[in-house]
């Protein structure tokens, strides 16, 4: 009718001898195909086309920044590194060789890194999002002991809840040698998901994708903070019994009969191990989550994006067989921090790339004060590796 009436008026205007072009009549005309063209397109092709008008960049963009060593070094993280420990098992001494190895190479690009003023924007918001972490990690230090020694049931040994998956991954098991290989098998554990954190992070130094190293680990510090806010809300509201009874009597020592004695125990001891209930959701299964996130969003290579999510079915899986979790804590602990992590797209969205280097520009000298907050970086990862056991 709409589209009636403006022909309608047309040919009234024509029959009327008016040879003057109406400004007003015009504009309404092309906003009115705009809105018919806007309707015909897909909802990607709307976004997409939305993306082109707001000028931030095309995955094709993105991707032409990106250079293919860091999916390499996923590869023998999740791949080379699990088949040297589980069948050629070199000595203690090859892993430190690596290990030195990997520092100095890491050592290396970062005093030759070039763009040291491109990273500085992004350092206190780091810092910011890095301080929150840590009291956050902090007070569910406090919490974990609470519920532990507040359970009106740690002495009695109640039996472990019913887990459906875990049955149907015992059946599934013996259905297939491969099937009880995926399942059954120790492949990746969380130093392995802590070296792909740390190589996205880093790789920044050795120009494998166009993003700050500092507003990557922004994000990644806000999602732990927040993500485990809400586990400690979910262990805190049901006191749920572990999968493994018999637990606190094994870990812990009678509690205080104080509320503050209580208090101060969890306040000078710091327990990186959990505690003797089931901590809906899982720690750890939030951390690795993490890692297939972080490359989804800031490196698209399909190779170790698949490989990261891959690893990380299969170690919940592990998690669940092994009784550390329920199935409901792993499956939650991906959702919850998936969640988590689109919801702080604000911190670091990945239509933020750093500009282009020009050819032949100069070097950006470091300070004392990068380094240092290298060292702030590398300490990220201590932290999540201690907490993420829980």
């Amino acid at each position: 009718m709409y589209v009636m009436s403006l022909i309608n008026d047309m040919r009234r205007r024509k029959a009327e001898g008016s040879s003057k072009k109406d400004g007003p009549y015009d504009e309404e005309r092309t906003q009115m195909l705009k809105r018919e063209g806007a309707a015909s397109h897909t909802p990607q092709q709307a976004a997409t086309a939305a993306a082109a008008v707001a000028g931030a960049p095309s995955l094709a963009a993105i991707q032409a920044r990106c250079r293919p060593q860091l999916g390499w070094a996923v590869g023998v993280v999740f791949l080379l590194l699990p088949f040297l420990q589980a069948y050629v098992q070199p000595p203690e001494i090859f892993w430190k060789a690596l290990l030195a190895a990997s520092l100095l190479f890491l050592g290396y690009h970062v005093m030759t890194f070039k763009r040291w003023a491109d990273e500085f924007p992004y350092v206190l918001r780091f810092l910011v999002c890095f301080a929150a972490m840590i009291v956050e990690l902090l007070s569910e230090n406090v919490m974990v002991w609470i519920v532990s020694a507040t359970d009106m049931r740690k002495y009695d040994d109640p039996p472990g809840l019913q887990d459906n998956a875990e049955i149907a991954l015992n059946f599934l098991a013996g259905k297939h040698a491969l099937l009880g290989w995926f399942i059954y098998g120790k492949w990746a554990n969380i130093m392995h998901f802590l070296g792909c954190v740390l190589c996205l992070a880093f790789s920044v130094a050795w120009e494998q994708h166009p993003y700050s190293g500092f507003g990557v680990m922004a994000r990644f510090s806000l999602t732990i903070c927040f993500s485990r806010i809400l586990r400690t809300a979910s262990f805190m509201c049901t006191v749920l019994p572990s999968p493994r009874p018999g637990c606190y009597r094994r870990r812990f020592p009678p509690p205080p009969d104080s509320v503050s004695g209580i208090i101060w125990v969890g306040i000078r001891e710091l327990r990186g191990f959990g505690g003797c209930n089931d901590l809906i959701f899982s720690g750890h299964g939030a951390f690795w989550s993490l890692g297939p996130l972080m490359f989804q969003t800031y490196y698209p290579n399909k190779f170790s994006t698949a490989l990261l999510w891959i690893a990380l079915v299969q170690t919940s899986i592990r998690d669940v067989i092994d009784k550390q979790h329920y199935s409901v804590d792993m499956f939650l602990a991906v959702v919850v921090t998936w969640a988590v992590w689109s919801w702080l797209r604000w911190v670091y969205p990945e239509g933020q790339l750093l500009p282009q280097r020009p050819e032949g520009a100069a070097a950006d000298k470091p300070n004392a004060l990068v380094l240092t907050l290298v060292g702030v970086g590398l300490l990220t990862a201590a932290v999540a590796v201690f907490v993420a056991k829980s």
